[in-house]
């Protein structure tokens, strides 16, 4: 019988909870509650990369982790909120299927990383490797999947950035050795994604007076 490390242990506990974070993004319809849960999922990614910077006396990983509280956890966050209060007078996102359906394509998108994860030779490590790949999938899928289903521009730009963080978390559990430069450049593409999307929000605004993307359908020719 095997059993768990500290290290696995942590690796699968903030596995879980990423999961049950980015299944909330299905079933909230609320951009105030989207933005709080990225919040909560970027503090679950902190925390790992500050847990494995510890474990693997990776000084760079405990930095990243400091900088990703910061950015993710507090400036983002607070920077959608003023965006989400600037650009529309409608609180609720819609939806183009109803929850009950969005969470069961999630979960079986969720079966489908499992068992792709499972079938993958790696070699077994000490922050549990297929398990780790599978949440990194299935957050990336789910993303997908939230973008999908949620034609708002500041809920697309939560899923991209919860794609992110599931990307982020796969790095630091699978290539502990992670350079520094490369968590920057991480960090860097969100600010950039932020940015553009905002400027994308300002567009639509100013043209419809909602964030809604389904204006873009105007622009075929």
């Amino acid at each position: 019988m095997h059993h768990l490390t500290l290290p696995e242990a942590i690796a699968g506990t903030i596995s879980a909870a990423l999961l049950l974070v980015q299944l909330a993004l299905l079933r909230s319809l609320v951009l105030a509650e989207l933005i709080t849960l990225y919040a909560v999922q970027s503090l679950f990614v902190a925390l790992i990369s500050l847990a494995v910077g510890i474990s693997e006396r990776e000084w760079d990983l405990i930095a990243l982790a400091a900088l990703t509280f910061v950015a993710k956890v507090i400036v983002l966050p607070m920077v959608m909120r003023r965006l989400s209060r600037d650009i529309s007078t409608r609180v609720e996102i819609p939806e183009r299927i109803n929850v009950t359906l969005s969470l069961i394509l999630a979960a079986a998108i969720m079966g489908v990383a499992i068992l792709t994860a499972g079938a993958l030779p790696l070699k077994t490590g000490e922050y549990l490797p297929q398990a780790d790949l599978a949440t990194t999938l299935a957050i990336v899928f789910v993303g997908f999947l939230v973008a999908i289903l949620r034609p708002n521009a500041l809920a697309q730009v939560i899923a991209f950035l919860t794609i992110e963080n599931g990307l982020y978390f796969g790095t630091v559990t699978l290539a502990p050795g992670l350079p520094f430069v490369v968590g920057i450049l991480l960090l860097i593409d969100v600010l950039i994604a932020v940015v553009v999307f905002a400027v994308l929000v300002r567009v639509l605004v100013s043209q419809e007076a909602s964030a809604s993307v389904d204006v873009l359908q105007q622009l075929k020719g």
